[in-house]
C-alpha cells in the first residue's frame, strides 16, 4: 500500500501501486505535469484534513480536479456523481519517486485526441 500526501499533508491518499501510470499533454494535465494512476472508487482511501478541499470542473463537465486549499497540490480527479464509470485518477507526481519508479509511463496525446 503506497501513501501519497500534497505537500502539507493536509491530505493523505492510501491506495495499491499502479501497473502504468499516464502523462496527458491535454490542456490542463500539462499546466498541472501530473502522473495519473487510475483506480474504482472502493480502491482508493483519502483522508482530509481541516483545510478541506477545493474543485474545479471544466470543459465537458465529467471530471471534477481537486486540490489542497492549504498548498494547492492537485490530487487527484473524480468523474462526476452519476457516471457510467466511475472513476479516481491519483496524481503520482506526490509520490515518492523511489516508490514508483518500476512503474512504466504511458504517454497519451491528449492535446490531438481531447
Amino acid at each position: 500500500m503506497l501513501k501519497l500526501t500534497c505537500h502539507c499533508k493536509n491530505i493523505e491518499i492510501h491506495v495499491q501501486p499502479p501497473e502504468q501510470v499516464t502523462s496527458c499533454n491535454c490542456s490542463i494535465c500539462s499546466r498541472y505535469q501530473t502522473l495519473w494512476g487510475y483506480y474504482k472508487p472502493d480502491e482508493v482511501k483519502i483522508d482530509v484534513g481541516a483545510f478541506g478541499v477545493g474543485t474545479y470542473i471544466w470543459g465537458d463537465k465529467e471530471l471534477e480536479f481537486v486540490h489542497c486549499k492549504n498548498c494547492g497540490c492537485v490530487t487527484h480527479y473524480q468523474t462526476i456523481t452519476g457516471s457510467e464509470n466511475p472513476t479516481v485518477a491519483i496524481n503520482f507526481r506526490m509520490a515518492p519517486e523511489e516508490s514508483i519508479s518500476g512503474i512504466s509511463v504511458r504517454k497519451f496525446n491528449g492535446k490531438e485526441l481531447l
